[in-house]
Parts: C-alpha cells; sequence; structure tokens
C-alpha cells in the first residue's frame, strides 16, 4: 500500500509538471508571436498574442537627462497599426540578440513573464482563456540595454539515466538496451513531447545512446557525446547557458552531473535497478533549482 501511494505521488507529481511544462511553452509562444508582431509587423501574430482589451504603457529614458518619462498608453487598437506601419515602412527586423522571453511565474489562470525586445524590457501578464494563454497588460521601460540580455537567460538541464541493458553477458562493456530499455527510451521521448530541447548529450555507449537517440530524432538534433571523467562543469555550463538540454548518463554519473551543475552535494547515486529518475536543473543568473521525479 505504502510503494503505491508512494507511486501515485510520483505520478501525481508528474503530471503537474507536465501540465506546467504545456502551461509553459504556449506562453513562451505566444510571447514570441507578440515579439514577431512587431519585429515582423505581422498582425496575424499580434492577433494572437494581444487580447483586445489590451493595456500597456512604459517608461522611455530620456537621452539628454537619463530621466524615465512615462510614455502613452498603447490599445489594441494602436498596437496593430503600429505593427502595419512598421511593415509598410519597411522596418521589419530579423533579429536574435535583442529578443529573450521568460516565464516568471504560472498560477491556475494567470502567469506572469518577461519579455526584452529592441524597445527594452517588458513586464507581462496573462490570462488564460478556453485553452489559450493571450496578453492582458504590459508595463515597459525603454531603451533596450546589454544587460537585460543576461538577466533574461534561463537554462534548463533534463538528467536521466540509460534505460534498462542487456545484462546476459557480463564480459560484455559495452551491451545494447533490452527490448523492456527500448520501450523506456521511446516512453523518454512520448514524456518530453512538448519540450523543445537544443541539445542531447550522452556518453559514447551503446546503452546510453539508444536512450537518447529517440529524443534527439524527435527534436531533428544531432547526439552530441561526452565523457564525465573529463567534464568540466563551468566551461559546459558556458558552452550551454540560455538552452534547454538532455543529459543522458549512469547510475553514478547523472546525480554527480546534477550535483556539479548545482555546486551542492545534493544526490545520492542511483540504486541499480532504477532507470527512470528524472532530475531537473534550473539556472537564471545566480539562481538555482532543481527537482526529482520519477517516471514509469
Amino acid at each position: 500500500m505504502k510503494s503505491l501511494l508512494i507511486t501515485l505521488s510520483f505520478l501525481l507529481s508528474f503530471l503537474l509538471y507536465a501540465q506546467e511544462s504545456q502551461d509553459k511553452a504556449q506562453i513562451e509562444a505566444t510571447l514570441n508571436n507578440y515579439i514577431d508582431g512587431f519585429y515582423q509587423g505581422d498582425t496575424t501574430k499580434l492577433k494572437a498574442a494581444i487580447k483586445p482589451r489590451l493595456y500597456k504603457f512604459g517608461y522611455l529614458r530620456d537621452k539628454e537627462t537619463g530621466e524615465f518619462k512615462y510614455y502613452q498608453h498603447l490599445s489594441y487598437e494602436n498596437a496593430l497599426k503600429l505593427a502595419k506601419t512598421l511593415k509598410d515602412q519597411g522596418r521589419t527586423r530579423t533579429e536574435t540578440k535583442m529578443r529573450s522571453v521568460k516565464v516568471l511565474e504560472i498560477s491556475n489562470h494567470i502567469a506572469a513573464a518577461k519579455v526584452t525586445a529592441a524597445w527594452g524590457l517588458d513586464y507581462v501578464l496573462l490570462s488564460k482563456d478556453d485553452g489559450k494563454w493571450m496578453i492582458e497588460e504590459v508595463i515597459w521601460e525603454g531603451p533596450f540595454e546589454e544587460k537585460f540580455i543576461e538577466e533574461a537567460q534561463t537554462t534548463t538541464y533534463y538528467l536521466i539515466r540509460h534505460a534498462e541493458k542487456d545484462q546476459s553477458d557480463k564480459f560484455n562493456k559495452d551491451p545494447h538496451l533490452t527490448e523492456a530499455g527500448k520501450k523506456r527510451a521511446e516512453n523518454w521521448a512520448n514524456t518530453f513531447n512538448n519540450i523543445k530541447f537544443d541539445m542531447v548529450y550522452s556518453t559514447n555507449y551503446n546503452r546510453t545512446k539508444e536512450t537518447a537517440k529517440p529524443t534527439a530524432e524527435a527534436n531533428n538534433i544531432e547526439i552530441t557525446y561526452y565523457d564525465p571523467r573529463k567534464m568540466d562543469t563551468n566551461e559546459f555550463y558556458a558552452s550551454t547557458k540560455g538552452r534547454t538540454v538532455l543529459i543522458v548518463g549512469h547510475s553514478n554519473t547523472t546525480p554527480m552531473f546534477t550535483n556539479g551543475l548545482l555546486g551542492d552535494n545534493k544526490y545520492k547515486t542511483m540504486d541499480e535497478d532504477n532507470n527512470a529518475d528524472l532530475y531537473i536543473v534550473t539556472i537564471t543568473g545566480d539562481s538555482k533549482s532543481s527537482s526529482l521525479l520519477r517516471v514509469d
């Protein structure tokens, strides 16, 4: 009975996490439509992002005095007019540096987020109606500052151990996955269905590569191989900063890698029969957090 309750508890935790991940992905899509609405002069994307009752206003720094002055309210109608004007005047842009979105908090029906764009920094309030997240209010300040990008970057790591391996030959140092292991590898890809990975890392063994493969293929990216014995955590973080990354390892290396990213000896080596733990590490600026879920 206790085992069942523990399993149900983990299942509930993961379902809640999965729903939050889905909401987060939808909010990020809305925020990117909001940016593209102005960057590309695309009123269709803008209509998909903002509600007709939109209330947006801001503060613009005076170039001469350095003081911030109130900038007029931008209504829904005027936002669409502005987007159209930008397109008509050829003032569209394809911008990758001066753009980022970050979801700050998600509740049942409302959420808060931050947008960095060419005009500056926006704090955004959203609401969810009929399963769709859209922007209600925006307060902003400008112009754009380089520090906005650094503050907005969030890095998320998902760390798992390889799936069940073939142990029939005790002398085989590089076994393949069993049929159960292959099913688990596919299940990981299904579990991560709503997550867009930028990179997938695996140690160079059959069991880890075969575990990583379905998720890598689902995201249309190549697997990057790493040696945990030669891994410099600081260098790894610097090369993956701002990305969403899957890392496939082993019963000892996966918790060790998680601890290295956190800078804290928080997690112990996994039991040999445990192929189901999922470690999630989120880093934004100096803030680091982690969670451990069991996905059977």
